[in-house]
């Protein structure tokens, strides 16, 4: 009952007394949307820790994915991105944070946000920017060396591309190229100093931040960092590669009435269909014929549900067999973004129906 490999077309009425406007609708949708790939997301992380995935390991970038770009060229070739090649890429997902403190990664970090300001002052007096092979050798002498021979290395590759400029510009140039050098050489000196702080307070408080950024983001962006190789691999590739269109798991609007009241009519498959049930049965009227033993199998809170859903293998809701407890870091996101489902299917301002079964994989 309400497993992960089924899939089910969900009804949201409004109540009769319930005007909604555009907005209101919208937000309804973009909320299931988005707590149904985070639910996904969490159930890939637990079962990575059941399987024995380091948590210093697991991180979650600082920026949500774009809803305008497909990410084609980054998943061409699957969903690992390489520190040579797509180093470039990597530092374009933003700022990482792991599940435990990480070294390697914040030492990533430390030379990404070099990079970016480096760059941004190139681009302001030479209109142009950095080559993206001085940060990838750069990357390479960072685990060789060390974070300031790194940075070192990335300065040193920026200059010599000014420098280039500087040999082709006129003497009346020369004054804005010396400022722009002075700039550039005052940046790594002043990075490694809030660097140093940005290390020691990631290295603290990495759980909190980790939680903190996955639940404000309304599109995370989710990997593994392999500590072999120093490449990342993100979990939740096919919800960035053309916005989701093709991934198992997204949410399929079928219908929008907006007459009184007004209707949504979605498919649903996954992690979602278990914490939907679980609303169905303790809030709203079931389009359902179920054994009635099963009703009294059904989890008594949204804690146990998380185990039932997150924590087993099918995901069923209603599981005769012993379920494994959750991780509590992946619970406790799980509880919050539970909250929000809570919130768009109040009971009060929506009917939730889930009719029976529709096959939509073929």
């Amino acid at each position: 009952m309400y497993s992960n490999d089924k899939t089910y077309e969900v009804t949201l009425k409004s109540t009769a007394d319930i005007n909604m406007s555009n907005w209101q609708i919208t937000k309804t949708v973009d909320t299931m949307t988005m707590v149904n790939n985070k639910f996904v997301i969490l159930a890939e992380i637990n079962r990575l820790l059941e399987n024995g995935a380091d948590k210093k390991n697991i991180f979650v970038a600082d920026r949500s994915f774009l809803i305008s770009t497909s990410y084609k060229t980054y998943f061409e070739e699957g969903n690992v991105l390489s520190a040579r090649q797509d180093v470039l890429k990597m530092c374009g997902l933003g700022r990482f944070y792991t599940m435990e403190p990480n070294e390697d990664i914040c030492k990533i970090n430390c030379l990404f946000e070099l990079y970016k300001k480096l760059n941004s002052i190139v681009n302001h007096y030479l209109r142009c920017r950095v080559r993206s092979s001085y940060l990838a050798d750069s990357f390479s002498v960072l685990f060789q060396k060390s974070l300031e021979g790194a940075c070192e290395a990335l300065l040193d590759g920026v200059l010599e591309q000014v420098l280039e400029k500087i040999e082709r510009a006129g003497a009346d140039e020369m004054e804005k190229y010396y400022k722009m050098i002075g700039e550039l050489e005052r940046q790594k000196e002043n990075s490694l100093k809030r660097d140093r702080n940005k290390f020691e307070k990631a290295m603290e408080e990495s759980k909190t931040l980790f939680a903190s950024v996955y639940n404000r983001l309304e599109r995370p962006v989710v990997g593994v960092y392999h500590q072999d190789g120093h490449a990342i691999e993100i979990i939740n590739a096919d919800q960035m590669f053309k916005n989701g269109e093709e991934s198992d798991t997204q949410i399929r609007l079928r219908q929008i009435t907006k007459n009184s009241p007004v209707l949504m009519a979605l498919l649903v498959t996954g992690p979602m269909v278990g914490f939907l049930g679980y609303l169905c049965y303790r809030d709203h009227k079931v389009n359902k014929q179920e054994d009635n033993q099963d009703h009294l199998k059904i989890p008594g809170n949204s804690s146990a549900v998380i185990n039932n859903v997150l924590g087993t293998e099918s995901g069923n809701l209603v599981n005769e067999e012993e379920v494994k407890e959750v991780d509590s870091q992946v619970k406790e996101m799980a509880l919050h973004n539970f909250s929000k489902l809570e919130t768009v299917t109040n009971p009060r301002v929506m009917k939730l129906e889930m009719k029976i079964e529709v096959n939509i994989r073929e």
